[in-house]
């Protein structure tokens, strides 16, 4: 039971403790440069890397490096090119924020580039657009460089960089449009991505009347902005989110992020010692000011001085990119309807709770790593105050939560490790399961076809808290946040033959979505369609393995009706 502004700083750790840990990953596919094909795009020409039957076409510029006058701008055309693009690997990551240890190394402001993955061979074929996730404020493509498990079975995957934290979604009175909106930049970077996919994937083999989006947490929630968005229309016909649900309610309105914007531009203007009256007066900075900022007051201070007054980031009301609320976009019934598979992980707040584990280990005097001592968990003193703040949140009594709803017998007999599942299961359930399961539901109303999934693989391999194969947190993470990735992109090896078998249905799942707009296909277990009153229990064949999971079971399980009915969507 992880309070919103303490799980989102977890969250924005976890997802970049797995970009180090992909990243790390992907330095082992050899890159050869035979048969290199070149492909030119309506700016220039780019060379591919082929690798085990896949081409890969790295760091193309989709819009122009969003620097000096063009910083909190909406991004503009890259400039054209001459001589091919022969990269081999992705383009630098955009500025992140976060722990050193976590960070996509060698991030830039000049970060605008996506990856194209393709088979070989003429196309057509489907196109799948990786959103990356990492609470808007890590992350990158070149995590995620290695997508041959859904490439093989026949579709493109485009992955892309946006803009993130402060200066991705970022707002004040300074940066306003003419039409009065300021933000986003980030999602409309992912837009302006997509409108590159529209004007230039023919040329790769792409369909691009068959265009999938796809993202994972913040990359999810980027999803459920694009289904929003009405600029977004039209340039995908499919989605997929994954763990997205989680910020459906926290949305701020544009005055809301202005205000705490200009607390965080305060803030640096004053430690970096550039406040003057004038362009950097405190309070009212100009955008002459803000766009003059050397990158290194951006890097050191501003990104972090943001993170701080807006511990939620997530796409705003601006008036522009998003008019209204996600949820309220979705109520009026106006949002982009397009089949979808929507889904989360049976034990998503384990992460968060590993994380706080790790963070404890690393303050004790000297550091310890052992994790037959277990004094570093969560405590039953620590799951009542993290109960009483989502009391706060809420309205749910946290006796209530601890004795009634979540109590700590309930959770094995182990009782060091009682006060983390206890926790971890509040959690999940109140920010990803029930608010995917209602987003289910919300779309099937609207005739929407939707598949539904969790993922439950408790033998998964934990993103965080291993060292050279050793693990070092007491806290088994089960099937926690995002470790379902690893069973659609080549993260690291899954070791047991069960585990590779489901990567390879997953991506089965996944690739014939794409292709058709159904998960269903030769040679895998079938899936009933939500309206169906089925959700996808997606597990190891030795723990249950993959088959329909009753939709009253899911919100039973999750205490959706009994404990959260009350968080509708």
């Amino acid at each position: 039971m992880i309070e919103l502004p303490k799980l989102t700083r977890h969250l924005r750790a976890g997802l970049l403790a797995c970009a180090a840990l992909g990243a790390t990953a992907l330095s082992l596919p050899a890159l050869a440069q035979t048969q290199a094909p070149i492909v030119r795009t309506a700016s220039g020409p780019v060379q591919a890397t082929v690798r085990d039957g896949m081409r890969t076409y790295f760091a193309i510029p989709y819009a122009a490096p969003p620097v000096g006058d063009l910083r909190w701008r909406a991004p503009r055309p890259a400039a054209s090119w001459a001589d091919p693009i022969a990269k081999t690997k992705s383009g630098a990551a955009c500025l992140q924020t976060g722990a050193a240890a976590f960070r996509s190394s060698g991030d830039s402001e000049d970060c605008l580039y996506l990856d194209v993955h393709t088979p070989a061979g003429p196309g057509p074929f489907p196109v799948m657009v990786w959103i990356h996730g990492g609470a808007f404020t890590s992350g990158s493509a070149g995590v995620y460089a290695d997508p041959t498990p859904l490439v093989s079975k026949g579709v493109i995957v485009v992955a892309i960089n946006y803009r993130l934290g402060a200066m991705g979604f970022m707002a004040l009175p300074a940066l306003r449009e003419s039409d009065g909106s300021a933000g986003n930049y980030g999602i409309m970077d992912q837009q302006a991505a997509l409108g590159w996919v529209q004007k230039n994937i023919s040329s790769f083999g792409g369909d691009p009347k068959n265009v999938t989006i796809f993202g994972e947490s913040a990359g999810g929630f980027s999803v459920m902005s694009h289904l929003a968005a009405p600029g977004s229309a039209g340039l995908f016909q499919k989605a997929i989110i994954e763990s997205g649900a989680y910020g459906v309610s926290g949305q701020l309105t544009q005055a809301e992020l202005e205000a705490l914007s200009t607390e965080a531009v305060n803030t640096t203007l004053t430690r970096a010692g550039l406040a003057a009256p004038g362009t950097c007066t405190v309070g009212t900075p100009s955008a002459a000011c803000l766009r003059d900022l050397p990158e290194p007051v951006i890097r050191a201070m501003l990104m972090s001085a943001f993170a701080s007054a807006v511990p939620n980031i997530m796409p705003s009301v601006d008036g522009r990119v998003l008019p209204r609320t996600i949820k309220a976009t979705f109520v009026a019934g106006a949002n982009n309807k397009v089949p979808v598979i929507n889904g989360s992980n049976q034990d998503e707040n384990l992460l968060f709770l590993a994380l706080q584990e790790l963070a404890a280990r690393f303050s004790a005097k000297p550091p310890n790593f052992d994790p037959t001592n277990r004094s570093f968990l969560l405590t039953a003193d620590g799951a009542m105050a993290s109960a009483k703040a989502l009391e706060a949140q809420t309205g749910i009594s946290a006796n209530d939560l601890l004795k009634k709803h979540y109590p700590l017998s309930a959770y094995g007999s182990d009782t060091v490790l009682q006060p983390s599942l206890a926790a971890g299961a509040a959690g999940t359930d109140s920010t990803f399961s029930c608010n995917g399961i209602n987003v289910s539901a919300r779309m099937i109303g609207q005739g929407s076809p939707v598949w539904m999934y969790e993922f439950r693989d408790q033998s998964a391999p934990s993103l965080v808290g291993s060292f050279g194969g050793k693990a070092i947190l007491s806290l088994p993470q089960g099937a926690a946040h995002a470790t379902e990735l690893s069973y659609i992109f080549n993260l690291m090896d899954l070791g047991s033959g069960d585990r590779k078998a489901l990567k390879d249905t997953m991506s089965g799942y996944w690739a014939n979505f794409a292709k058709s707009g159904n998960p269903n296909g030769a040679g895998l277990p079938a899936w009933g369609a939500f309206k169906g009153g089925q959700i996808q229990a997606l597990d190891v064949a030795s723990d249950g393995g993959v088959k329909p999971m009753p939709i009253v079971a899911f919100r039973t399980e999750h205490k959706c009706d009994s404990v959260w009915g009350r968080q509708t969507f």
